[in-house]
């Protein structure tokens, strides 16, 4: 079964939606590329101000437990679900880059 998926919503999601000078832009205001990449995430997520009515809240759990979520999400252990095409993205490295900051903010 196919769904329609915003092309913004999978571009925010893989990161796309900051290239060039709005990156730039704000590593001059401090914020780094993982900063960036996680602000992706509040796109369903929620922020750890806001919770997402309709997806699970991963602002502050455990970053071994994120990471491997998201490894399991790319290689396909946890299938039928757009995380895996997100995952697919990033490096194992920025994956878990990604939890750290995750677990913390």
């Amino acid at each position: 079964m196919h769904r329609f998926v915003s092309p913004w919503l999978v571009a925010a999601a893989i990161g796309l939606a900051g290239v060039g000078p709005a990156i730039a832009q704000q590593r001059n205001n401090g914020i780094s590329d993982i900063t960036l990449a996680a602000q992706t995430c509040n796109v369903c997520h929620g922020s750890a101000s806001y919770i997402s009515p309709t997806m699970p809240a991963i602002h502050g759990h455990d970053a071994n437990a994120l990471y491997t979520a998201l490894v399991e999400f790319k290689t396909d252990k946890r299938p039928y679900t757009i995380m895996g095409r997100i995952a697919r993205g990033y490096s194992d490295e920025q994956l878990k880059a990604l939890a750290d900051y995750l677990a913390k903010n």
